[in-house]
Order: C-alpha cells, then structure tokens, then sequence
C-alpha cells in the first residue's frame, strides 16, 4: 500500500503562532514528516519557513529574535493602516528573493481573501508563483495591515474565511491532517485589534469547528491569559506547542503507527 499523504493545518494567530514551532519539533521528534502543509497568516509564515528546509532551530532563533518594528516597518499607508510589505522583505531575506512554491522542500498552501471577489483565495494558483506576496497577503490583518493589491485583487488575512486550512488539505490530496490550533483564556479583550480579532474569530467558530472535526488529529495549545501581541513569548509559546503536540500524539499513538506504515 502506498503510504498516506500527511498534511499539517497551521492556524493564524498573530504571536501564538509561535506554538507551532514546538508542534513541528514534537513532529519530528515523533518522525512524522508532513508531505503538504497549509498556513493562514501566522501559520503561513511559520509553514513557509519550515516547507523551504529552515531547520527548527534556526526559526526558532528568528522567533525569539523577532520584533514589530521588523514586521511593520515606519511606514504607514491606505488611511493609516501599517504596511506590510515589511513582511514579504523578511521572507525575501530569509528563504530568498523570488524563491517559488515550486522550489520548496515541502509543498505549501497558504490562504488569503479577496476583498474584491469576497472569496478565499489559496496560493499558489500556478508552483511557478513566488511565496513572498501570498504569505504578506495571508498576514494582513485587517485594521493592523493595510490589503495587499495583486492583480485586480485586494488581498488580505486568510483567516477571514479560512481559520484553519484542514478541508483545504484534504481537497489537495491529504489523506490524514493533523491540526494546530490555541484555545486561550476567556478574559476582557485590551484594545481594539483585540476586540477585532475576538469578533472575527466568534464570527468564524462554526468554520473552526468544522475544521477540528475534519483534522484526524487535533492539536490545540492551551495559552492561558498571554497576550497574542507579546512576541517576547516565544520561549515560553514554542514550549506549550510542543508539550500540546507531544501529549497528543502520545494519546494518538495507534493512528500514529498506522499512518507510519
């Protein structure tokens, strides 16, 4: 029997991304190599890091060393939202100028939405595109980052309609998703891109279910009351990803062995 495809869905959440850094050690560490990943915002980034053949401890230095002036950049354009060209430059810096999907180790899928069409929209819709722009468009979030002009689309987070790409997976031929996801502490939202993104993600939790019971194996990082801002966190996200992905692959150990072969 052929082995089966493995895919890994990385959810969006701006610094909790940093979880799935300590889920892709635990991975590893367990010799699970997933054939496809797919990332929304965060995770797209995360994902286009480790899909180019970064080794973990090398992203793992780029987290810990990561700041927001490097993402955002001093420039702020379409009615004062940040730019976030910052971040397709920190791609090009670190996989490469003009480095395409069709060069990776690992195939890549990332989402973004179009503003336009109002349709989700997944890259790459050719292996020959770069993987800068799409993973800039996938981390726009709205009232943070101004959209991303591509075309005769305005592109911007792909977690509006995609939280967690586990269905989009499955459509590009995963046969087992595993799925990395945070649940966080219920407290008061602390500003306005707080409250922005607690919206959005209540607006989205029927998508976000759907996509746990699709996973074949779920991995959710419980962060407590952390804040999602705070990229200073990155020992301490990366340690609760991994302590999340090992514990649940521990209790997954049957599935584990028979996707092994």
């Amino acid at each position: 029997m052929n082995k089966p495809k493995i895919g890994l869905a990385l959810a969006g959440g701006v610094g909790y991304c940093m979880t799935h850094i300590g889920v892709l050690q635990a991975l590893e560490q367990a010799n699970l190599k997933p054939d496809i990943i797919a990332g929304t915002s965060g995770g797209a980034l995360i994902g286009a890091l480790y899909a180019s053949g970064i080794r973990l401890d090398r992203i793992e230095e780029i987290a810990k060393s990561i700041k927001w002036n490097k993402l955002m950049g001093p420039h702020f354009l379409f009615k004062g939202l940040g730019s976030s060209k910052p971040i397709e430059d920190l791609m090009d810096e670190l996989l490469g100028k003009g480095r395409r999907f069709a060069d990776l180790n690992t195939r890549l899928l990332v989402s973004a939405v179009d503003l336009v069409s109002e349709r989700k929209i997944m890259f790459p819709e050719d292996e020959s595109q770069t993987i800068s722009l799409p993973v800039r468009a996938s981390c726009s979030l709205p009232l943070v980052f101004s959209p991303v002009r591509y075309r005769d689309r305005l592109l911007v987070d792909g977690g509006m309609l995609v939280p967690l790409p586990v269905r989009e997976l499955k459509a590009a031929g995963a046969d087992f998703v595993i799925a990395a996801d945070f649940k966080v502490a219920r407290d008061e939202p602390k500003n306005m891109f707080d409250v922005a993104l607690r919206t959005l993600r209540i607006a989205n939790q029927e998508r976000v279910d759907d996509a746990m019971k699709a996973a074949d194996i779920m991995i959710e990082s419980h962060i407590g009351g952390g804040s999602r801002w705070d990229l200073a966190a990155a020992t301490d996200l990366i340690k609760v990803g991994r302590m999340a992905a090992e514990d649940i692959l521990a209790r997954n150990g049957e599935k584990i062995k028979a996707i092994k072969g």
